[in-house]
């Protein structure tokens, strides 16, 4: 999947800096992806008709039925490298290294080991991200659930699960309710956020639930299939935060905490017989909310939306994505299988 998102991206014209991000690889190893599908002819409406052994044999045909497994450099020495030389860098120390190492590892692997060390013997340190006006959209569940959603016939209780979207510079948020936090309640906060905010960021930024990540990977996080689709429909890119990385997530996990306590403190204790009902009151809540001035910096979640990330979100498709939930199953001979307590031939 990882070499079909790149030339999905490419042909969408993202920077090869941007799409190493959002696929979790240098901007050397996509540069040398599209460099070779080009030599072969490949483009994304190609690819995406093949499997992904079918790609790797196409892109990497001597290394396609082998795997290699590199030894480490000296971490410890390249940290003290970096300290003791304000001029050197990872991009230095790499191409030093693969001077000595020909067949050592790439550079997107240099790096990733480098920083998986530093995690491990606890040296790592949090830097504080720039956010840019209508880039990204950072999407969680709130921890928090509530049971306020009774049955007015039958008295039954139902939980809330709270969906959170907040675009990265204003801080502007959306929230909606739902039952449950299954892949279709997913992709409908999304769809219903970007309604909400009457466009798209260029990047999604969620956290590693199944909903959106089937494998979460430090390296090479595999996008859940029907989340893939969705991506691909509003022409974003999805870079999940990365994992023990809070600072990719600073600015939901802060709205999260800020709405616990001045919307969910206000919905405990009330009653709502249905989950539009609760909605409603969710919007009227937060229309008020997103007015209150900020502490730290001027304005408000509203000012700084309309004056800031509403200008730079890009148009939404003349229509909403279809829902849809993927599985995949290995077909019997008899080309009959079971989904969801259906049989489809």
């Amino acid at each position: 999947m990882t070499v079909l998102e790149i030339l999905r991206l490419t042909e969408m014209g993202y920077s090869q800096r941007k799409i190493g991000g959002s696929v979790k690889c240098s901007k050397s190893t996509v540069g040398e992806i599209q460099r070779r599908c080009q030599e072969i002819g490949l483009n994304y409406s190609q690819a995406a008709k093949l499997s992904d052994k079918e790609i790797k044999s196409l892109v990497y045909p001597i290394y396609s039925s082998r795997k290699v497994i590199k030894p480490d450099p000296d971490y410890e020495s390249i940290q003290n490298a970096l300290k003791q030389d304000s001029n050197k860098n990872l991009q230095y120390l790499w191409e030093d290294y693969r001077s000595d190492n020909p067949e050592g590892l790439s550079y997107s692997q240099f790096c990733e080991r480098f920083r998986r060390w530093k995690a491990d013997t606890g040296q790592n340190v949090s830097m504080h991200i720039e956010r840019e006006p209508g880039k990204e959209m950072l999407i969680d569940w709130m921890g928090d659930t509530l049971e306020i959603v009774f049955d007015s016939i039958t008295g039954q209780v139902f939980k809330a699960y709270f969906f959170v979207t907040t675009l990265g510079y204003s801080g502007y948020p959306y929230v909606e309710a739902f039952p449950n936090q299954k892949q279709e309640s997913w992709q409908q906060g999304h769809v219903n956020a970007l309604n909400f905010y009457g466009g798209t960021a260029l990047i999604f930024v969620p956290d590693n639930l199944l909903t959106g990540v089937t494998k979460a990977s430090h390296y090479e996080p595999v996008i859940n299939q029907a989340y893939w689709e969705l991506a691909k429909y509003y022409g974003v890119a999805v870079i999940p935060a990365r994992i023990r990385k809070p600072q990719d997530k600073a600015v939901v996990e802060t709205s999260i905490g800020w709405l616990e306590t001045w919307l969910l403190s206000w919905l405990k204790g009330q009653k709502f017989f249905s989950f539009a009902e609760l909605n409603k009151a969710i919007s009227e809540r937060l229309a008020k909310l997103i007015e209150r001035p900020f502490q730290k910096r001027p304005g408000s979640r509203l000012s700084n939306f309309i004056e800031f990330d509403q200008p730079c979100l890009r148009p939404l498709p003349f229509k909403d994505f279809e829902i849809a939930d993927m599985i995949t199953k290995r077909l019997p001979d008899n080309y009959h299988v079971i989904c969801e307590a259906s049989h489809i031939t």
